[in-house]
């Protein structure tokens, strides 16, 4: 059993889902479950594994669940089973770590954009991995991973993991339009483009003939805040992006202080 739930884990972190690992650490009286069971449960409910079923059970997915949907890192639990309507009188305690929430940032793209925002987000604390068809430009990527992948690969050789931030900037239209095609399906938390009013307004009609009208999609991308050279584009892309991670505000800080 524990060797299915850990499967279960690594399959979907793999796909870049978080999962909440639960493990029962003690209980009291008459219980179901006993010390050491394990059960992994995504954000949909779906689970593997088990804390010794029945209403006890269910309470804890429900904890696990409310513990990923408000982004904890970890979370504890205590239950008086009597309270959860079964009539054996015991409690459970334990204990449950959200893995998968690395944060990801993927730059589809190469170019002088590029260039300035992979090492200035590697400095926030993002993973970052940047995905070009053009290897040249891999000597401008120090220490990043940068993965050499025409767009007819994508559906091969990309997979998102973790908290995945996506940031969309190669060096056309076509390019671009199939990376956000590739992109919009996958479970990402920001998903961003480059490019002018007319050029996201052209692409997004062509993709809402698709089903893809009304996704959150960052584009342009960044705050207004730059000139228009690279490196003040990546800064306001960096903004954007830690406006969303840290569910902020874009005001002054000296006005929250007022």
């Amino acid at each position: 059993m524990i060797r299915d739930t850990l499967e279960f884990v690594q399959e979907h972190l793999a796909k870049g889902r978080r999962v909440a690992f639960v493990s029962v650490i003690g209980t009291t009286g008459s219980s179901p479950a006993s010390v050491g069971q394990t059960i992994a449960v995504l954000e949909d409910g779906t689970s593997c594994g088990t804390v010794g079923g029945g209403a006890s059970e269910h309470q804890i997915k429900l904890t696990a669940i409310e513990a990923m949907k408000a982004g904890k890192k970890a979370f504890e639990f205590s239950f008086r089973l009597a309270e959860t309507g079964m009539v054996c009188g015991g409690d459970v305690r334990g204990y449950g770590n959200i893995l998968g929430d690395d944060n990801n940032l993927y730059i589809f793209g190469g170019g002088h954009i590029s260039q300035r925002l992979a090492p200035l987000a590697a400095a926030t604390g993002f993973a970052v991995t940047v995905i070009e068809d053009r290897p040249e430009f891999e000597s401008f990527f120090q220490n990043i991973p940068y993965v050499v992948c025409k767009p007819e690969r994508y559906e091969n050789e990309i997979e998102f993991s973790g908290q995945a931030y996506v940031v969309i900037c190669t060096r056309g239209y076509e390019t671009d339009e199939a990376a956000l095609r590739f992109c919009i399906s996958r479970p990402h938390k920001y998903l961003g483009m480059i490019g002018s009013a007319g050029k996201i307004k052209t692409i997004f009609a062509r993709m809402g003939g698709d089903g893809y009208a009304g996704e959150k999609i960052h584009a342009p991308i960044g705050l207004d805040i730059a000139d228009a050279v690279p490196s003040e584009i990546a800064v306001s892309i960096m903004a954007e992006m830690l406006l969303v991670k840290n569910n902020g505000s874009p005001r002054h800080m000296s006005d929250k202080a007022g």
